[in-house]
């Protein structure tokens, strides 16, 4: 079962996606473990900003869903992409799509895998205010997911199902920095333990 994300926000973004108006506010709290990040892959200023563990976007400004899905064994599930990047699986939300919904078809699509229970974990803010096309400020969700795996039968973008123990994943995906995305597996391996504990 996966959480309902239609449950209360508590919180909201002045910016709205594609608002020439809108300034750098992230609107929400922001997680003090770590500063904010450029964004390496475009070639103009952008920043990935990790807001505080449960804090929630308006499900409007939010873009994706990923997860750091766990098998019942414990171990990760990265994807490989066919130009070899390594990524955790997920992806964007489609229109009246639920993030906990996109999470689980994009895990079904990319690791051939479904989920069987997932909680929210935090989110990215990113501000992108030369974006050519699209939003300049929105959210990407991360979620930690339990999944079981199904037989690998790849048919979109991903050539390669991973799995790695935790303490290994985060070095071997493909993002350059590594500070958001290690806070986030620490937020994962918590919301493991205590599935964990709960069986």
């Amino acid at each position: 079962m996966t959480d309902n994300w239609d449950a209360a926000v508590p919180g909201d973004a002045s910016a709205v996606p594609g608002d020439a108006s809108a300034t750098d506010a992230r609107g929400g709290p922001v997680d003090p473990r770590v500063d904010p990040q450029p964004v390496d892959e475009v070639d103009r200023p952008a920043t990935f900003t990790l807001m505080a563990p449960g804090w929630r976007p308006p499900p409007r400004l939010v873009t994706q869903a990923y997860g750091f899905c766990f098998t019942p064994g414990g171990q990760v599930v990265l994807v490989v992409l066919r130009d070899g990047f390594v990524n955790l699986p997920g992806g964007q939300v489609e229109p009246g799509e639920d993030p906990s919904e996109t999470l689980s078809r994009e895990v079904a699509e990319e690791a051939c895998a479904r989920v069987t229970s997932s909680s929210y974990l935090a989110c990215q803010h990113v501000w992108d205010p030369q974006a050519p096309a699209g939003p300049t400020s929105h959210y990407q969700t991360r979620w930690w997911a339990r999944v079981e795996l199904d037989p690998w039968r790849p048919e979109h973008e991903t050539v390669a199902r991973r799995l790695f123990p935790p303490h290994r994943a985060v070095d071997f995906l493909s993002w350059r920095r590594k500070e958001i995305v290690g806070c986030l597996m620490d937020q994962a391996l918590v919301a493991e333990r205590r599935m964990r504990r709960r069986r």
